[in-house]
Formats: structure tokens, sequence, C-alpha cells
């Protein structure tokens, strides 16, 4: 729901209906009964302001409703992400580390339906709650989870022709060398790590059939919409990890 007070203030709220629910909000209480059998989009006025029935985005959902087992990725980073790494209808890439999906969900919308996404986690419990996220997405269609450490050249043996991987592990050069040879030439890694020591030693293993094309970093800062006071607002998304991308090369 998003909630609208009569001074202009807005707010999201994130809510599982039941019947005899009731929500407080800052456009006042709404009863469940007043939600239940209306469509997506109603506006239910109050004494207070208004506030807005609608479906939750795949953000909100992620924000919302997604189980968390492990440390997430936020859109901020995970749609740049997505976009470095090619992630695009009939594109096969690979991530390695799902964890609870957040940034698997990102990747999946980029490429269903006619695309491919194997992701990879050494820990079936993670990889269990990232299939439950993306069947609450609908997004389970076009990704493969499977239990495996990228780091075993068993476990990456026939995955590819790969469009483009991403790595979102400890260690990221320790996959490269396995994944070399299901990688098309030309295609893009994207390693995210969220420490300077682990960017140096990425930079310091890097092994051969790989060069270094950038990295970045991005932040995210909210806007204060009150009519007479547009302004930058108060909450800022700092710094969260270097966003590293690499090109797969081979020798002329």
């Amino acid at each position: 729901m998003i909630a609208e007070s009569m001074k202009g203030e807005r707010r999201s709220y994130y809510i599982r209906i039941s019947a005899e629910s009731t929500y407080s909000t800052i456009a006042g209480v709404i009863a469940a009964r007043k939600i239940l059998g209306k469509p997506w989009g109603v506006l239910l006025r109050s004494r207070l302001g208004a506030v807005a029935v609608v479906k939750p985005s795949i953000a909100e959902l992620m924000e919302g409703f997604y189980e968390r087992r492990t440390q997430v990725i936020y859109p901020k980073d995970s749609g740049l992400i997505a976009i470095l790494a090619g992630a695009r209808p009939e594109a096969r890439l690979l991530e390695a580390g799902v964890g609870s999906g957040f940034l698997t969900t990102v990747l999946a919308m980029g490429l269903c339906p006619t695309g491919r996404l194997i992701g990879l986690d050494v820990k079936r419990e993670n990889l269990e709650a990232a299939r439950r996220n993306l069947e609450s997405a609908g997004l389970l269609d076009c990704v493969d989870l499977k239990l495996g450490d990228v780091r075993d050249p068993a476990a990456v043996e026939g995955v590819g022709p790969l469009d483009g991987v991403v790595l979102d592990m400890p260690d990221p050069w320790s996959a490269l060398e396995s994944l070399g040879p299901e990688v098309k030439p030309s295609a893009v890694a994207v390693a995210f790590v969220p420490t300077s020591t682990q960017l140096e030693k990425l930079l310091d293993h890097l092994p051969g059939g790989w060069m270094l094309q950038g990295g970045v970093e991005t932040m995210a800062r909210t806007i204060n919409l009150s009519p007479g006071a547009v302004r930058p607002g108060e909450w800022l998304a700092s710094f969260t990890g270097y966003i590293v991308v690499l090109r797969r090369v081979v020798q002329g």
C-alpha cells in the first residue's frame, strides 16, 4: 500500500492481507474488509488522507516479502550488474553465489522467457530459499539452480557456451580459470566484492584468458517530494561493494 497524508507525506507499507486485520498508516487505519475484493490500484480515502492498494513491483517484492538467508545485493547494484553482464533474452548466463536469490531475480528479469540462467551455490539451503523467492516472482522457469562449487572444473563442465558470468563470492579470482573454457571469447564476467582487500586480490590473481575492463561503485539517495520543498532526502545508500568488469580474451 502507498499512503498519503493530508500534509502530503507518503509512505509505503508491505502487508499480507488477512480477513480480520486492520492496518495503521499515516493516512489512518485501514480495515482488511475494505481491501478484500477490490482491484489492484484502488484508492481508499479516509479523513486523514488516502491509501492506494497496489500490486508490489519486483523491487518491492524483494524488499518486503523475500526470504533472506544471506547478505543480499540490492537493486542499486543488481540492476547495473545485470546490464553489464548482458542479461537479455536468448542469452545464457551463469551466476556463482546465488545466496537468497535477490541478484538472481534481477538477472532472470532480463533473461526470461527465452534466455537461461544457471545459478550455482555451495549451500543447499540457500538454493531452496532462492527457489521459493523466484517462484513467488514468477521467474523460476528460466533459471536452473544447482548445488556446486564454481571453483571446481567438474561442477561447470558443459554449462557453456556462456554469454556472461556473474560472481558474487568471496574469491572470484579462483573461479575464473575453471570457467574460462565455458565462456565465449569477448564475453563479460562481472564480480561483486565488498572490500578493497578482495579487489586487490582479484587484480593480483587474475588468470590468463581474462582482461580487466573497469570497475565502479554505486550510490542512491532519496528525494524529498513535498510540495514547495523539493530537495535531496536524508537517506543515502552509499558504498556497498565494488562492481568489477572483466572480459574473456584469447590469443590472436
